[in-house]
């Protein structure tokens, strides 16, 4: 099963710039200090930083509403994996943990193990994490609803 992984949108502002309005749609990016910022896509190259990916919806709008300095309306949008983010072998690896695992743990353990494989990119690297932690979502749900 192929879990979906989310980022985080800002529309703020009426009408295209070219034409006089005050649009500016801002995707939330995930600074140095680890903080969460929205920001314009050339800014956002300039820091070379990564986009913010999420495994659920809900958490991906709580950590745009957080963010959010404009006020302007947040949306979580569903992102397809790079075809880079080998997500069988993240499935069967994040499987045969326990669900129990905390997020940071997991997190770290996913990002060393993209970094050993040659992942030098860090939206490589952001993607691979959010799709163990959305792997990881699942099995707790798979959990939960068995009682197990």
């Amino acid at each position: 099963m192929t879990e979906t992984i989310y980022s985080v949108v800002e529309f703020c502002g009426k009408g295209d710039p070219f034409f006089g309005g005050t649009a500016a749609d801002w995707a939330l990016y995930k600074t140095e200090d680890g903080a969460f910022a929205f920001m314009g896509a050339a800014e956002a190259q300039r820091c070379k930083l990564a986009m913010a990916y999420f495994p659920t919806a809900a958490e991906a709008e709580n950590a745009g509403t957080a963010a959010s300095t404009r006020k302007g309306l947040i949306s979580a949008l569903p992102v397809k994996p790079r075809l880079e983010v080998p997500t069988a072998q993240i499935s069967w690896i994040v499987g045969n943990k326990h669900v129990g695992e905390e997020d940071s743990e997991l997190a770290e353990d996913f990002a060393d193990r993209a970094k050993r494989a040659g992942a030098a990119d860090p939206d490589l690297i952001a993607q691979i994490v959010a799709y163990a932690l959305a792997c990881h979502r699942a099995n707790q749900a798979l959990v939960a609803h068995f009682r197990l």
